[in-house]
């Protein structure tokens, strides 16, 4: 069946926990056999770290326990769960977790001056139901879907610190040791490291990271596994087994029982045994969340392998019910392990039948225990070395060459990615020195700082003042030298971006700056796309502080009854400037600071003199005749402020010439999201005053405008027919 069509079935699937897509052979029957071939072992090899404390005549239970968790949760999820590719069982990570709560509860409780084994191991798997049971807690709470938001740096820092840590611990089987809790001793053993199993475990690892031509249709580590005990046997015939190196322990067969749970009827049973139970919950809510982390970020990166998303609730609910029944039979606490996935998946699984195939190996292997006790140490550690190595994130293999040849990179780029893969190194480094869980944390408040630092910046687009940029009212030749002359008191500030804690204290240097100087501060809001209370705090010390060095602050691309202005006097409280200082656009908030400061000089040219046609540019040049013709085709208007003079879509039959007040031209009547900041449904496009030359206002051209436009002025109409008769029956000069 095709992967598409497959991955189609299981997306239609996904709300019903019991249906199953068609099995897709052979990868649903091959993915797991091949992840089952590694794992298992593995898991085993996990089982015994977790119980090492208890010493190494307690293997047999660690390697029973990882088998147990195996069966049971891959039983469970695949009845329950919606993300194919995922296989449960144990890790390294918890069973270095459960080898310290082991070790701590050998030291509490002893019998007869030894440690009492059956309590011991009672009380860690209550730990690990409670672990379980939290996970359906966090699952009822819907916790997993704040890993979707997890940065990408962490994610990619996750997996090689799971790599790191999977070839660590591959050490010791590597060189042929006995696997350990930890690497106390390990200096003094490397005596008992044999040559041949060196050989077999190079052997095993040059063949998975590039199996022969000859088996390239069965998976890499399959046969890496093959040749690699041929290859043991081969030399423990030739020159003995010790040359070969040593195999696992012996195992005898036992299914899961009641012994569990009749341990736990003791605990509870007994005041003081029950007394200590609090004392578990904090190791098993470490538990829980770090089987969590390392499981829903699993499914993440299988997200990707197969272009689907996964339910994260569904997956913790029955990951945690997995959890608590695993327990109470006697096995270890399950979480979803990259290496184990990523191989099913590259095998070729691609539903849930892969997840009960590797159920049905694991009881397999349960029946037939005693076979793993012929598994080579070297060739564990040689699989292990080739998983850890493919497990590393593509991305952070190929980010140091790409940024030391630059490939056309600028600067900014460069830290950018520098910064991210530096996010990434730590969790990997925090990843080996403390755990998976810490190095998640860690991560995250870095990438966090990386995204305040790079948001940090100025948040000023540009700065402008008065003497050079004025505002769309258009003015007399005096005024305007006298705003050339005096504007550099007027400063405008183009804000864009976030306004929050990590830009608001390098606007606030600059509004100090500023306020220094200037007379008119104007803070233009209409690209600011979010500010926080931080952000509104120092808008409100900004406007304290200019009015203490008698600096007016103007709010422009905010309407006083907007949402954002009522959010800003929520957040800034009453030291914002008073609202007749907020202005629904930058050049409405100029245009009252240019007359603000224009009325402070005493001007030759009275502010509201009525302009002769002589004085416009439409008659301006004509001789006493063409004047006459002129305003005989004129008719003067008054209009009142506010008034529209001609709408959009009205016939353009007519043309005005300004001779006193003002007029704003408007664009069409737009959309919310289609207005020009936050200034409402219009925005001025420019206002013309006195003088202004007539062709701008509008064309008697017959067709239908595309603007609006509304004044507080005089002004003079020529109406378009009017226009057409004067110049058959009395043409201008320039006409004739």
């Amino acid at each position: 069946m095709p992967a598409s069509s497959v991955l189609n079935q299981t997306a239609a699937n996904k709300d019903a926990p019991l249906k199953f897509a068609r099995p897709v052979f052979p990868g649903d029957f091959l993915g797991p056999l091949t992840a089952a071939l590694v794992a298992i072992p593995m898991e085993a090899s996990y089982g015994i770290i977790a119980v090492a404390p208890l010493g190494h005549e307690f293997m047999a239970v660690g390697v029973l326990a990882a088998i147990y968790c195996a069966l049971i949760s891959n039983l469970v999820g695949a009845i329950g769960t919606a993300r194919p590719g995922l296989l449960g069982g144990t890790g390294a990570t918890p069973a270095l977790a459960i080898a310290a709560l082991v070790a701590y509860l050998a030291t509490r409780l002893r019998l007869d001056g030894a440690p009492d084994i059956p309590l011991i191991l009672a009380f860690t798997m209550l730990t690990l139901a409670l672990a379980g049971a939290i996970q359906v807690l966090m699952s009822l709470a819907n916790v997993g879907r704040l890993f979707k938001y997890m940065p990408y740096p962490v994610l990619a820092g996750f997996i090689n610190g799971a790599a790191l840590l999977l070839l660590l611990t591959a050490v010791r089987p590597f060189l042929g040791l006995p696997i350990a809790s930890s690497w106390a001793g390990l200096a003094g053993q490397l005596g008992a490291v044999q040559p041949g199993a060196v050989a077999i475990s190079f052997a095993t690892l040059a063949i998975a990271l590039s199996a022969p031509r000859f088996a390239s249709k069965v998976p890499p580590l399959t046969v890496a596994l093959a040749s690699g005990l041929l290859l043991h046997y081969l030399i423990a015939a030739v020159a003995g087994p010790e040359r070969a190196g040593a195999t696992l322990a012996e195992v005898a067969t036992r299914w899961p029982d009641l012994d569990v749970l009749r341990g736990f009827q003791t605990i509870f049973g007994d005041p003081q045994l029950r007394a200590m139970i609090p004392s578990l919950i904090p190791a098993a809510a470490g538990l829980a969340l770090l089987v969590t982390v390392e499981s829903l970020l699993t499914a993440s990166v299988v997200d990707g392998m197969l272009h689907e998303r996964h339910n994260a609730k569904r997956e913790l609910l029955f990951q945690g019910l997995a959890n608590v029944l695993s327990a109470c039979a006697g096995g270890t606490i399950s979480l979803a392990r990259l290496a184990r996935c990523s191989s099913n998946v590259h095998a070729g699984a691609r539903t849930r039948w892969s997840a009960l195939v590797y159920a049905l190996i694991a009881a397999g292997v349960l029946s037939a225990v005693e076979m793993i006790a012929y598994l080579p140490l070297s060739v564990m550690g040689g699989l292990l070395v080739a998983v850890s190595w493919t497990m590393v994130d593509e991305w952070s293999r190929r980010l140091p060459r790409q940024l030391l040849q630059g490939h056309g990179l600028t600067p900014n780029q460069q830290r950018t990615l520098l910064g991210n893969y530096l996010v990434m190194l730590s969790v990997v480094v925090t990843a080996v020195v403390a755990n998976l869980i810490v190095a998640v944390a860690v991560g995250v408040i870095g990438a966090m700082l990386l995204f305040v630092r790079r948001n940090s910046g100025s948040v000023i687009r540009r700065e402008l003042h008065g003497n050079h940029y004025h505002s769309l009212r258009q003015r007399s030749i005096s005024r305007m030298r006298e705003l050339e002359r005096e504007g550099w008191r007027i400063v405008l500030l183009e804000l864009d971006g976030p306004l929050f804690f990590g830009t608001a204290d390098k606007l606030s240097r600059e509004i100090e700056r500023l306020a220094a100087k200037a007379e008119y501060l104007i803070l233009d809001f209409r690209r600011i796309t979010d500010i926080d209370a931080t952000g509104a705090r120092i808008l409100q010390q900004a406007a304290r502080e200019g009015s203490a060095k008698r600096c007016q602050l103007l709010f422009a691309s905010i309407n006083p009854d907007g949402a954002r202005a009522r959010m800003l006097a929520l957040l800034g409280g009453a030291g914002l400037p008073e609202r007749r200082f907020w202005f629904d656009t930058a050049d409405d908030a100029m245009e009252w600071a240019e007359e603000d400061l224009l009325a402070r000089f005493d001007l030759p040219e009275p502010r509201d003199r009525l302009l002769s046609v002589r004085e416009t540019q439409l008659g301006r040049g004509l001789d006493r005749n063409d004047l006459q013709i002129l305003e005989s085709a004129l008719v003067e208007l008054h209009i009142q402020r506010g008034a529209p003079i001609f709408s959009t879509g009205d016939m353009a039959d007519g043309l005005y010439v300004v001779i006193s007040g003002s007029v704003s031209v408007l664009p069409a009547r737009r959309t919310p999201a289609q207005t020009c900041g936050l200034a409402g449904p219009r925005c001025r496009l420019r206002r013309d005053g006195p003088a202004r030359r007539p062709a701008a206002l509008g064309r008697p051209d017959g067709r239908r405008g595309q603007r609006g436009a509304q004044a507080d002025a005089n002004a003079f109409r020529r109406n378009a027919a009017q226009a057409s008769e004067h110049r058959r029956n009395r043409p201008l000069q320039s006409e004739r």
